[in-house]
C-alpha cells in the first residue's frame, strides 16, 4: 500500500510540474507577440496622419514614414519604393526593419499612442532625431488626443520649411 502511495504522489508532481512547464511556455509565448503599435502627427493631430505598426514575418527592410505637403497622410517608402497607405491604415513591419521618421516640408512630429508598446516592439536610438518624451499635454482639453492613448509619447512638431532642410525625427529598429 505504501508503495502505491509513493506512485500516486509522483504521478500527481509530475503531472503538476508537466502543466506549470505548459503555462511558463505560453505565458512566454504570449510576451514575445508585440502587440500593434499607433501613431500620428504631433501637430495635425490623432485623426490625420495616423498608422499603425504591426508585426509580420520575413527578411528586413528599410522603412521610412515622412512627413511632407499633406496634413492628412504620412508618404511610406519600404526600400526605396512607394507604398503610401491611406490614413489610419496598418503598415506590416518586420523583425530587424530599420523605421526613420522624418520632415520635408511643413510643420510635422510623431507621437505614439503608448510609450510602453512603442518601446516593446521598437529600439529607439536616443543618439539621432529628436528628443522623444512624454506628450501626454496633448490630451490636455483635446478629446481626439485624450481618446488616442493613454500614454503618449514622441517629438515635438519641428517645421522643416524654416531651414529647407529634412529633419529626422526618429531612428529605430524593429526588435
Amino acid at each position: 500500500m505504501k508503495r502505491d502511495h509513493l506512485t500516486f504522489v509522483a504521478s500527481v508532481s509530475f503531472l503538476g510540474l508537466f502543466i506549470l512547464g505548459l503555462s511558463v511556455q505560453s505565458s512566454a509565448d504570449e510576451k514575445a507577440v508585440a502587440k500593434d503599435v499607433t501613431f500620428a502627427c504631433s501637430h495635425h493631430g490623432p485623426d490625420s496622419m495616423r498608422l499603425t505598426l504591426s508585426l509580420e514575418k520575413g527578411t528586413p527592410r528599410k522603412v521610412e514614414f515622412i512627413a511632407g505637403n499633406s496634413a492628412t497622410k504620412w508618404f511610406v517608402k519600404i526600400d526605396g519604393m512607394d507604398v503610401t497607405p491611406a490614413n489610419k491604415a496598418t503598415v506590416k513591419v518586420r523583425s530587424g526593419d530599420t523605421i526613420t521618421w522624418s520632415i520635408a516640408k511643413f510643420n510635422h512630429g510623431v507621437t505614439f499612442a503608448e510609450q510602453d508598446l512603442a518601446q516593446e516592439m521598437l529600439d529607439f536610438d536616443a543618439t539621432v532625431g529628436k528628443p522623444l518624451k512624454d506628450q501626454t499635454g496633448l490630451g490636455t482639453g483635446d478629446a481626439d488626443w485624450k481618446n488616442f492613448g493613454t500614454k503618449l509619447w514622441g517629438t515635438d512638431p519641428f517645421d522643416a520649411a524654416a531651414n529647407g532642410d529634412v529633419i529626422l525625427l526618429a531612428s529605430c529598429k524593429v526588435k
